[in-house]
């Protein structure tokens, strides 16, 4: 009888094992893909409200509606520029006026920026998120997420 237990036992550890180092494996590949394509993903401290654009090469200054929630003041940008010109990204407070990011995207580059409610302080509330696309069309990726966490 000791011996079925423990046969059972181990089974079982197999099983779980193998079903855990699989998973851990599709997990790896999925990263490996999103980071070769240079998708972007948010931190896992990060509040649900994130902004996920993708620059249709439609407009030539599009712009979205964000909001910042009370208590998540540090904010991220990543901008990646897949056109053959530059733009602009500006991320501004409705109310205050306040510019919290402002920069540009050269052609085929990437831009990660970081305001961790400092030099400006990042305000709660509604935001405008203007891509300036100068001479071009912009085109590209724009993930702006907020966290209660310094990143």
């Amino acid at each position: 009888m000791k011996n079925k237990v423990m046969k059972i036992i181990a089974i079982t550890a197999s099983i779980l094992l193998i079903i855990g180092v699989s998973s851990a494996l599709k997990n790896n590949v999925d990263l490996k893909f999103k980071e070769e394509n240079g998708i972007f993903e948010s931190s896992p401290d990060a509040f649900e409200d994130t902004l996920t654009w993708d620059l249709a090469g439609d407009k030539v200054d599009p712009e979205k509606d964000y909001s910042v929630t009370i208590g998540y003041p540090h904010i991220i940008l990543n901008a990646k520029n897949t056109g053959a010109h530059s733009f602009r990204v500006e991320v501004k407070h409705n109310s205050k006026n306040t510019v919290i990011f402002n920069a540009s995207v050269a052609a085929d580059a990437t831009v990660e920026l970081v305001n961790n409610d400092s030099i400006p302080l990042v305000p709660s509330g509604p935001y405008t998120v203007t891509i300036y696309g100068g001479i071009g069309l912009p085109k590209g990726q724009v993930l702006l997420t907020q966290s209660n966490a310094p990143y």
